[in-house]
């Protein structure tokens, strides 16, 4: 286990995480952290990144899209009323 002091950083307090803390918690500078406390004390876990549809598809068209999945599949003709004309 490791021990680390307080310090004042303006108001408020602030203690630095060893570095083979932050290793072994995958942390780096940078990361965003959210802060909880607990019973126990206080608990700090990484916030999981937030993602967006149009950066997660950023530069890539439909047609592209397609292309790679086209063999990905393979459900069978077109039946009824699911045919999507394209």
């Amino acid at each position: 286990m490791a021990a680390a002091t307080m310090g004042k950083w303006g108001n408020s307090l602030a203690v630095r995480i060893p570095g083979e803390v932050a290793t072994a918690a995958r942390l780096a500078e940078g990361d965003v952290i959210e802060m909880e406390v607990t019973s126990e004390g206080v608990m700090l876990r990484p916030v999981a990144p937030r993602f967006s549809a149009a950066s997660l598809f950023a530069g890539r068209d439909a047609a592209s899209w397609r292309a790679d999945y086209t063999d990905a599949f393979d459900w069978g003709p077109d039946v009824g009323r699911e045919a999507v004309p394209e």
